[in-house]
């Protein structure tokens, strides 16, 4: 049974990456798979939040020039992603002590029985 829509934090998780530097979309893909294995999110779902939190104002991007093959489109956090990676954390926060509860409750209900 699905009951989350997949990729729904996204934006939560990439303004945390962009909060550490500017980075191109694969390589935001990249460390979201170093710093939280086993996360569910692909390329298309970062691509697809990239664009919709530019068009909010959240990021910025600019072509550079790349090393290796060609130019990348490099992502920057805006001190407006900012103010939403923090409201990001407040609800975080909430949500966490929220499932904390409903653990604690469960169990008791399942231990009781």
């Amino acid at each position: 049974m699905k009951l989350h829509q997949r990729g729904r934090m996204a934006p939560a998780f990439i303004l945390l990456v962009l909060s550490m530097e500017p980075n191109h979309g694969l390589g935001i893909y990249n460390k979201l798979v170093e710093l939280f294995p086993g996360n569910r999110l692909d390329t298309a779902i970062i691509y697809r939040k990239l664009g919709e939190m530019e068009k909010k104002n959240c990021i910025t991007s600019q072509w550079m020039e790349s090393d290796v093959g060609p130019k990348k489109k490099v992502y920057s956090i805006t001190e407006k992603g900012r103010e939403i990676l923090s409201e990001f954390h407040d609800d975080i926060q909430f949500r966490i002590g929220m499932l904390s509860k409903f653990l604690e409750m469960h169990e008791q209900i399942r231990d009781s029985k």
